[in-house]
């Protein structure tokens, strides 16, 4: 038979995010969130973003222009919007001092806790709207002036047999170890 959905009926909202911020080895999700206000990662944008820089010349006479050298790529903007709320103004301000200070320094880690990647990034800005409540949606936008993405590093290993039967039984755990 047929089932009918209620247009009417309201989804529920998950009240955990899937996504927090992690800079210079502190999740900025937790260490500034408490039982008096919070902060949230929102969104992050750029981390799939990548741009080549590529060196060309016109070409008297001719359509379009000349390559040359290899392209290399340029930096990497990464935006991470967040939400930050406090119960009083005062202490809307402290936490908002209290982020600034934790952002401090030049090609610190940042890491989000959705994907195994590492990036190198400096606080380019902090951007908040105007004050009018205690709650606010902000953007801090950060520069990785190394524009690639750090993952786990893998061991590598020199198998010295020339069949596989020889391996036969071992682990890879085994073979590392030796």
């Amino acid at each position: 038979m047929y089932d009918f959905v209620d247009l009417h009926e309201r989804g529920t909202r998950s009240t955990s995010l899937s996504i927090q911020t992690l800079f210079h080895g502190m999740n900025l999700d937790d260490v500034l969130t408490d039982e008096n206000g919070s902060f949230v990662t929102l969104t992050v944008q750029g981390r799939g973003n990548l741009k080549q820089r590529i060196t060309t010349t016109e070409v008297p006479g001719g359509h379009g222009v000349l390559e040359y050298n290899d392209p290399t790529f340029d930096i990497r903007e990464i935006k991470v919007k967040y939400k930050i709320a406090d119960r009083t103004n005062a202490g809307l301000r402290q936490r908002i001092n209290r982020l600034n200070a934790l952002l401090v320094g030049s090609k610190k880690t940042l890491v989000f806790t959705d994907e195994e990647a590492t990036f190198y990034a400096t606080l380019l800005t902090n951007d908040a709207p105007e004050e009018t409540s205690n709650e606010l949606v902000c953007t801090l936008t950060f520069l990785c002036s190394d524009p690639f993405k750090y993952g786990k590093h893998n061991q590598i290993i020199a198998l010295k047999k020339f069949t596989w039967e020889e391996y036969a039984g071992q682990t890879w755990e085994g073979l590392i170890n030796g």
